[in-house]
């Protein structure tokens, strides 16, 4: 595992059809073939939930990832989103994140299927974005759950890793995380829980360190350690 002073912070621009999106890159120096985990940010955006994915990024990045911060409201100019800007623009953040995936493999010659980290608004794209696609390996979907109740939108999916606060009050553990348990089996996918009883929607760091740990572990197991030296 890297040392955490030499993760490099770096950022790049992703060439998509629906524009430029920016992304912050964390990664461990040297030429090695590294699976590849894109961040997904919430509601927040960068301004609000920036510390926090970018902690959970560098100890990705300290787990032998290259990690992909994407900046997916570039797409329609949003700072942070409420609930109307969310209806009326998760169709578009959905393919900009698909699209960024592409661009990102791309960028690095490497079509090895990725893992999804998302938080909250960013959960509910990852499902959506893993979906039918030969491109995501994994998933780890904090506070989030089926966008709408649309669950004929989510089919073959790669492995899930569920994180929930059973005192979410924001997206609610018996709407959301519940349901989407039965329904991840149902479409074959091997899924995971880590329901914390005491947390809400934010939480405390004590538990985000356990949860950067679970998906470190995750990751690793369902996206592997490969490597052609450094």
């Amino acid at each position: 595992m890297p040392a955490q002073s030499a993760i490099t912070a770096s950022t790049v621009t992703l060439r998509t059809p629906g524009g430029a999106i920016r992304a912050e890159v964390f990664e461990a120096p040297g030429t090695a073939r590294r699976p590849v985990v894109v961040v997904l940010h919430g509601a927040g955006g960068t301004l609000f939930d920036g510390p926090e994915m970018r902690r959970v990024s560098r100890h990705l990045a300290e787990s032998g990832n290259a990690v992909y911060l994407v900046h997916y409201f570039n797409r329609t100019g949003t700072l942070f989103a409420r609930d109307r800007t969310m209806q009326r623009n998760f169709g578009a953040w959905r393919e900009t994140v698909r699209d960024s995936i592409v661009a990102i493999q791309e960028l690095r010659g490497d079509a090895a299927p990725v893992g999804i980290y998302g938080y909250s608004l960013g959960a509910f794209l990852a499902l959506f974005t893993a979906s039918d696609n030969p491109r995501v390996g994994a998933v780890v979907e904090h506070a989030g759950g089926v966008w709408n109740g649309k669950a004929d939108r989510i089919r073959k999916m790669p492995p899930v890793l569920m994180v929930h606060g059973e005192r979410d009050a924001r997206v609610s553990f018996e709407k959301y995380a519940k349901p989407l348990v039965p329904l991840l089996r149902s479409r074959g996918a091997p899924v995971a829980t880590r329901f914390f009883p005491a947390e809400g929607h934010v939480f405390t760091q004590d538990a985000m360190v356990k949860v950067r740990q679970d998906a470190a572990r995750f990751f690793r197991q369902h996206l592997g350690r490969r490597s052609r030296g450094s």
